[in-house]
């Protein structure tokens, strides 16, 4: 096929963005980056341009693949081919060679998020050894889902550092969050985003102002579990902002949708699956 690897960083990062959105562009969610999306992803997510690689045919860009790394686990933040060279075989034999340059820098492991419904990309994930960890949702509860605001008598939530909550996501969190709620990515979350605590559970939000509110984690400390307090802490922080709506980005593990049903949510259409593959 006459295929060769760059790296993005030396590909350029204008032309990174480029070549992501001609890959993107019939995606099945609309995608559009810009050169600011890709550096938050790199501040945000961790990702790793000089691993990141483009991949060319015959000297043309055909595809890319954004890389994450942190410590012994990679994660494939982005993987595009343009709709021309599609079907040749570009997507597979990229794939491979990004988890052999895994494999190369002593890497354990390798995850990813694949749109449930994209069955090419699924089937080509499967075929490289990715096995599906769990079913990550989306959910919206509409305003005014949970009522009018508490009582004033009722204990106020206080505001915290999001690098605190981070802290606990870290410690007492599940072991095998989806990259973008792990610790790791809390930690680098800062205004306008919030976060707040009421007896031992923890909440984190974006921007409490915005039209949407996005809940970034919910966590409740291993002591104060089993008495509803993740519950009351969700609900009484959406009850003070009873006009917005609320939303739950398509990262949430599905074992934990319940707790966002039963304040008022529901689930969108939308949902990924979360995998992964050991590489030895």
């Amino acid at each position: 096929m006459n295929l060769e690897l760059q790296s993005a960083l030396d590909y350029g990062l204008e032309s990174t963005v480029e070549l992501l959105n001609m890959g993107f562009s019939d995606y099945i969610v609309p995608i559009v980056l810009d050169l600011g999306a890709l550096l938050h992803m790199v501040a945000q997510d961790s990702v790793d341009l000089s691993s990141s690689q483009v991949v060319l045919r015959a000297g043309q860009a055909v595809g890319v693949a954004l890389i994450a790394r942190r410590g012994w686990t990679s994660r494939l933040a982005a993987m595009a081919v343009v709709p021309e060279a599609r079907r040749a075989g570009v997507g597979g034999w990229l794939m491979s060679q990004v988890l052999d340059q895994a494999r190369g820098r002593s890497d354990r492991a390798m995850v990813l998020e694949a749109i449930e419904g994209n069955e090419p990309a699924v089937a080509l994930y499967t075929s490289r050894g990715f096995q599906i960890v769990r079913r990550l949702v989306s959910l919206t509860a509409k305003p005014g889902a949970v009522g009018t605001a508490p009582p004033a008598t009722e204990v106020l939530a206080s505001q915290v550092d999001v690098r605190e909550m981070a802290r606990w996501v870290s410690a007492y969190g599940l072991p095998d969050l989806p990259w973008q709620i792990s610790g790791e990515s809390l930690a680098h979350l800062g205004p306008p985003n919030v976060a707040y605590h009421l007896d031992g559970a923890y909440i984190a939000l974006s921007d409490p102002e915005a039209e949407q509110i996005a809940i970034r984690s919910l966590l409740v400390l291993p002591q104060a579990r089993g008495q509803g307090r993740a519950l009351q802490l969700l609900r009484t922080t959406m009850a003070r902002h009873p006009h917005k709506t609320w939303r739950v980005p398509p990262y949430c593990p599905e074992e934990l949708g319940g707790l966002f049903e039963r304040a008022g949510f529901e689930r969108d259409s939308l949902s990924q699956l979360q995998m992964g593959v050991a590489l030895g």
